[in-house]
């Protein structure tokens, strides 16, 4: 989900173990009601019972990092994690919390920061001083590199699970998780439902929320696997 409106923090923004005061910048009411999807998702999970008190629902620092360094290209920059600890509320109910990044060139020149939603992975582009700007803004922003396309891809939990999903078919997918756990679910646009019904998926920002089956929770993408065209490939070679 992108936001075009820079976010400042409302209230009390620790950097490197210091405490700094900002402004306060109420959001507009259309801003307000945009809800992330993951975040949506696991709510609707919560509500239903299907989260267990121990959990994991958000990304880990190196999970983080791997969400801004595929958004650039590896060869020319360095993403770096930093001390910086961002956190984004009226209070500590609201606040969210984000872990930042920097990024340099093979020089060693900065070229900017981005902060990323310790839950749902959302990428912002981090101007300092607590402000947090649309990611589109971000410099080296590459409108083509951060779509994600499709379902087929690897992904990851916080708690290290991993997640396989190739597709063959337009109507359904194939999934494996890592402890052996494989099916079929049906898909529907971005959405899909497991055969037996206990798991429900929904795939946004390249990231597959999962809710049900005792693997609830956001998984992020770690490799583009386009299944379909390899297969494609493959059977063209054959008749050949």
């Amino acid at each position: 989900m992108k936001r075009s409106f820079a976010m400042v923090v409302l209230g009390t923004l620790l950097l490197s173990g210091c405490t700094q005061q900002t402004d306060v910048m109420e959001p507009t009411a259309e801003e307000a009601a945009k809800v992330n999807p993951q975040t949506q998702a696991l709510e609707a999970a919560a509500q239903a019972g299907l989260l267990s008190e121990d959990t994991a629902v958000g990304l880990s620092e190196q999970e983080a990092l791997q969400q801004v360094a595929g958004g650039v290209d590896e060869t020319e920059y360095v993403v770096e994690a930093t001390e910086e600890t961002l956190s984004v509320g009226t209070d500590a109910a609201s606040a969210r919390e984000y872990y930042v990044f920097v990024v340099s060139d093979d020089t060693g020149r900065t070229v900017g920061k981005v902060a990323v939603d310790r839950e749902n992975g959302e990428k912002y582009n981090y101007l300092g001083d607590g402000v947090l700007d649309d990611y589109a803004t971000f410099p080296l922003y590459d409108a083509e590199a951060e779509q994600h396309k499709g379902w087929p891809g690897s992904y990851v939990s916080p708690t290290g699970m991993t997640l396989t999903v190739t597709q063959e078919e337009e109507t359904e997918i194939v999934y494996c998780f890592s402890d052996g756990t494989e099916g079929v679910a049906v898909v529907n646009g971005e959405t899909a439902k497991s055969a037996d019904e206990q798991m429900n998926f929904l795939l946004a920002d390249g990231i597959v929320t999962v809710a049900g089956g005792g693997f609830t929770g956001n998984y992020t993408v770690l490799v583009e696997n386009d299944a379909s065209t390899e297969n494609q490939d493959t059977a063209e070679t054959k008749t050949e």
